[in-house]
């Protein structure tokens, strides 16, 4: 086979990876979600957070779980969320806390007090927004 023809063939083949790479990331149309809902893939940060909280929470491992939660308690979209008394970052370290201590039940309570203070306007205005490295 001719030079030419081989390198055709690697140009198509990475035309195609990237064009299903392109169409299979989450994404929010105008006529709704792609990614979130229920049958639909799950967008960046709920992804991290199924595979590195509920995970280790399910497993009983504490220890990751306390790491994850101090990772996160750096990604408020917003400096304003660190703020008041339902800080993004408190709720963050306190879980962290809790998890180091092995209470699983005061770290998921965190968890549930950071959906209540931050998940709507999270999913509002920073879904697709990647997870921080």
């Amino acid at each position: 086979m001719q030079r030419s023809a081989v390198l055709m063939r690697v140009l198509v083949g990475v035309a195609c990876l990237s064009a299903l790479a392109a169409w299979s990331a989450p994404r929010v149309r105008a006529d709704g979600p792609t990614c979130g809902e229920k049958g639909l893939p799950d967008c960046p940060l709920q992804g991290w957070m199924a595979q590195n909280m509920d995970d280790p929470l399910d497993k009983g491992d504490l220890k990751a779980l306390a790491a994850a939660f101090e990772k996160v308690a750096g990604w408020a979209p917003k400096a304003s969320w660190n703020d008041g008394a339902t800080s993004w970052s408190k709720i963050s370290k306190d879980g962290a806390e809790f998890a180091k201590k092995g209470d699983a039940v005061g770290a998921k309570t965190q968890c549930k007090a950071c959906h209540k203070a931050w998940r709507k306007e999270y999913k509002a205005g920073f879904r697709m927004k990647p997870v921080p490295k």
